[in-house]
């Protein structure tokens, strides 16, 4: 780069001098664009009789179309090979489709409904069978594609998938189909409109630009990591026409590997929701447990302290003499314990019986697990 051989061949200020414009602004260009400026005292040092070591221009880091203006009265130099009015370059390999003749009755239709889908130039569609994604040029070849695979579902008694899915139902099973079509990178020229907002505004110019290849690809969508074949695309040697058969005996195959994982999903949700009734019958049967056991110490405690109740009752019964000074107040104080005595007692109210599941369970959140 012209600037790189500036910076080290005189000092900085005197480039902003010759180029009309500061010496920050040469600076601040040169770390934008990773262009190495000669570091403090190098001058000097040159002065000096020091010899003169440059660092060299890291051209790994620049696109073929990366501009650098600087000041008034330098003006960006644009490659005329990359200037010309072809929009891609002859040396750049395409794919180029050979005219495709649409004279079946249902492939007329099709490609009148993929031409009334276009946006931009591309097909994004997602029909009843298929998922589309292609370009323009394509379309007639597409719609020839789509009428020969219905005709092949319906051959083979396959029906077409419903609830907005794209694809076939063989053996129960859904088979999602997608057709696309790849890009191809081609260097890009700039347009008179990228050229003028470039020196305007310093908007970058893309490098390559992203076109339709012509190679178009059947694929199954939903037959991920089932170890089955999922992609039949054009090549040197074979275009996908040529293996509609392979395909379709690859939608079998989808079909019966997409079913085996289903029986095995279900086998296995219903192991996992026995596992979980197990593991809620053996929670149910220990919260039961554990209600009827905290019940139960509850009776027998109450009843030991009533039996320590009743025996303190005795001995102030024995002690009191007929006669005494408060015996009316004592005799008072004996029958309201006893009365207490009789209601804490649980067998004054009869034998104990288990208590039922249904009001364990009513009274677990009474009793926490601890």
């Amino acid at each position: 780069m012209a600037l790189h051989d500036l910076v080290w061949t005189k000092r900085i200020e005197d480039v902003a001098e010759d180029l009309g414009t500061p010496a920050g602004t040469i600076t601040a260009i040169c770390r934008k664009n990773h262009i190495p400026i000669p570091p403090p005292r190098y001058w000097r040092m040159v002065a000096n009789g020091s010899p003169a070591k440059r660092r060299a221009l890291p051209t790994s880091g620049f696109r073929r179309d990366q501009l650098v203006q600087v000041g008034s009265r330098m003006k960006p130099v644009f490659n005329k090979n990359r200037l010309s009015t072809s929009e891609v370059s002859a040396k750049e390999p395409i794919h180029v489709a050979a005219p495709v003749d649409v004279t079946n009755p249902a492939a007329i239709t099709i490609q009148k409904e993929l031409t009334r889908s276009l946006v931009r130039g591309d097909v994004r569609l997602r029909s009843d069978l298929l998922h589309i994604d292609v370009g323009r040029d394509s379309i007639p070849r597409v719609a020839n594609l789509i009428a020969g695979l219905r005709a092949a579902v319906g051959e083979r008694l396959w029906s077409i998938a419903v609830d907005g899915q794209a694809g076939v139902v063989v053996d129960g099973e859904t088979v999602e189909l997608q057709l696309s079509e790849g890009y191809t990178l081609t260097p890009h020229t700039p347009t008179a409109a990228e050229i003028r907002d470039f020196r305007s505004w310093g908007r970058s110019i893309p490098e390559n630009e992203h076109l339709r290849s012509g190679f178009l690809q059947l694929s199954i969508k939903n037959a991920i990591y089932l170890r089955v074949r999922q992609k039949w695309a054009d090549g040197k040697r074979q275009r996908i026409e040529d293996v509609q058969t392979s395909f379709l005996e690859g939608i079998e195959r989808a079909a019966a590997a997409l079913k085996q994982r289903r029986i095995e999903r279900e086998e296995w949700e219903r192991k996992c929701a026995e596992e979980q009734r197990r593991r809620e019958e053996q929670e149910r049967l220990k919260a039961i447990d554990r209600v009827r056991g905290a019940h139960f110490k509850e009776q027998a405690s109450a009843h030991q302290q009533a039996r320590q109740l009743q025996a303190y009752i005795e001995a102030v019964r024995r002690r009191l003499t007929p006669g005494s000074e408060h015996e009316a107040e004592i005799q008072e104080w004996i029958a309201w314990t006893e009365g207490y005595v009789g209601r804490l007692d649980p067998l004054n109210r009869g034998l104990p019986i288990l208590l039922s599941d249904e009001d364990a369970l009513r009274l677990r959140w009474q009793y926490p697990e601890r």
